[in-house]
């Protein structure tokens, strides 16, 4: 462990909200499903892949009848069928799914939206609306992470909750520990934020459905600096419940050798008023380098909420961070700062 130096700042960053989604990522029981003719579209908040590819990732032969417009999957002794255009999705002769979003053509590929056909199939589908990220897997079981969505009485989206993880890779019990502490706390989590979307949707919807716009809360948890003494696991949550979406970053790190919380004081040999100073130095060199992106007494703020400074380890340094609305408005994200270690 090693001291850290104000001098040796690696970066300055303001997050910046993005204007467009990134591509959307498909695993199919932990291997990429890779599209080349047509990528994954969202329509109408509902992801459509391309029916062929989906179909054969899951081991399904598939056949297409022309003039009728249906597809046809066959899995075991299980036969799927849906028709361009219909919503309504059969299984063995039965109707067993009601598309929100019917399968439909675009660019000469015939899309199918993914949830119908993971649930026709019986397989579990999460998604990852941070990173845009769909994750299945055919024999029913899940990784953990958590996707539900709510629906009204008259099957009007109400709201989504979603979570998910990208644990720590070391085999270890530490390790393991830690993995599972996590997933414990993704559980109580999810069931908190359902009741809490699902209340508080019920409510808006019921009051002003004409204008009424689907609230959200998407939490993704990732194990980051993960080596042999200590790792971090860093949440990000997003939440839309009308109005502006808020953002929010918290922190958590590990001792890698008997999985115990690690204060900054165990990572590094600065003492608690080195490392203030270090973070109000660190904090006061971006308000300089961009100051109409941070609130105009942000520095008088600083001094006063260093205690809400939070940290987390990346790679080979320490990063520093401010959630919105701290220094600076929430247009502008999570403030933060790194320092190697």
């Amino acid at each position: 462990m090693k001291k850290m130096i104000l001098g040796s700042l690696l970066a300055l960053s303001i997050a910046v909200p993005a204007l467009a989604h990134p591509p959307i990522t498909v695993y199919v029981d932990q291997q990429e499903v890779v599209f080349a003719d047509q990528a994954p579209v969202i329509v109408d908040d509902r992801t459509l892949v391309p029916m062929r590819k989906i179909f054969e990732a899951m081991d399904a032969d598939v056949t297409w009848d022309e003039p009728s417009q249906t597809i046809t999957s066959t899995r075991g002794s299980d036969v799927v069928t849906m028709t361009i255009g219909e919503k309504q999705v059969y299984k063995n002769g039965k109707v067993v799914y009601t598309m929100d979003v019917p399968a439909q053509i675009m660019q000469d590929r015939t899309m199918v939206p993914i949830r119908a056909v993971a649930v026709a199939f019986d397989a579990n589908v999460a998604w990852d609306g941070i990173n845009y990220v769909i994750d299945i897997t055919t024999d029913g079981t899940t990784s953990g992470n958590y996707s539900k969505q709510i629906h009204a009485d008259d099957g009007t989206l109400l709201a989504t909750v979603s979570l998910t993880y990208s644990p720590l890779t070391s085999n270890s019990t530490a390790a393991d520990k830690i993995n599972k502490n996590i997933y414990d706390q993704m559980s109580q989590k999810a069931s908190v934020m359902t009741v809490q979307m699902e209340t508080a949707a019920t409510a808006a919807y019921t009051k002003n459905p004409a204008s009424f716009q689907p609230y959200y809360y998407m939490g993704t948890y990732q194990a980051k600096g993960e080596g042999s003494d200590f790792a971090s696991v860093v949440l990000e949550e997003r939440t839309f419940m009308g109005g502006t979406e808020t953002k929010t970053l918290s922190a958590d790190t590990y001792n890698m050798k008997n999985s115990s919380d690690a204060a900054l004081t165990d990572i590094v040999t600065d003492s608690e008023k080195e490392l203030e100073t270090l973070m109000e130095k660190g904090f006061s060199a971006l308000i300089d380098q961009n100051p109409d992106a941070f609130y105009s007494d942000a520095k008088d703020r600083l001094d006063k909420n260093l205690d809400e400074v939070g940290f987390y380890l990346d790679n080979n340094a320490v990063v520093f961070y401010l959630n919105s609305g701290i220094i600076a408005p929430e247009s502008a994200g999570v403030i933060a700062f790194s320092v190697p270690r």
